[in-house]
Formats: C-alpha cells, structure tokens, sequence
C-alpha cells in the first residue's frame, strides 16, 4: 500500500491518469500545493484543472506556473484526500492557507469541485497514515 504523497503513490496516480503530455492550457487553473512535513520530507506538487479535467502533476514532473499556492500539513492533506476533512473545513480553521490569485479559484469552482483528483482504484491502495 502506497503512502499519501510518497513516490510510489505519485507513480500510481500517474498510471491511473493515463498522462501522456502535462496539460496547461491558456485557461488553466494550475495550483501548486505545497506540504513541509510529508513523511518522506517537503513535497510540491499541483493540480491542473483544464476544461473540466484534472490532472495531479507530482515530482519528478518539471512545475507549470502556478496561479494559486496552497499550503498546509501532511495530516490536513491527507485528511482532505480520504474525505475526513472538508478543504473548506481545512481552510476556515487556518490548517491550510491559499495565496497567489485567490480570484482564480472563483472561475474554476464548478470544475474544481466536479474534478476527482484521486481515482478509486488508487484511493483503495493509499495509506494516509
């Protein structure tokens, strides 16, 4: 079972994406996520949301130019990923922090929340430990 945000669990969602080139159009909404205190140490990855599909882009993949930068802590990511917390909980109690063009995410909302990042089949084997 693939740890949340290790190696292995980026190779695993970039299997289930199927990714052959990084998407990053002109009117995508590109989000760097930022977490410090992974378990295999500091992590950056991103969401890209493209016409209505999202994309995870983890390491070793080169970083797009972000429009929006969220930062939080290994447990509140990975809490939002397995569905125990909300990121609107995550973001109201200051356990996440957005900056950057906040104002993007309003053009995006209905894809952002349509988008699952994390597919089933890679849902079943993660550890959020």
């Amino acid at each position: 079972m693939a740890r949340f945000l290790s190696p292995e669990w980026f190779e695993q969602v970039d299997a289930a994406q199927a990714v052959v080139a990084p998407p990053g159009g002109p009117d995508a909404l590109v989000v760097e996520v930022w977490v410090p205190d992974a378990p295999e140490g500091e992590v950056r990855y991103q969401v890209v949301v493209d016409d209505g599909h999202g994309t995870v882009l983890g390491p070793p993949r080169p970083l797009l130019s972000a429009q929006v930068r969220l930062e939080s802590d290994y447990g509140t990511l990975a809490g939002i990923a397995s569905g125990a917390i909300t990121p609107v909980d995550a973001l109201s109690s200051g356990r996440a922090r957005l900056s950057g063009d906040v104002a993007a995410l309003n053009g995006a909302g209905r894809s952002l929340g349509a988008v699952d990042l994390m597919p089933a089949s890679v849902r079943s084997g993660t550890s959020f430990r």
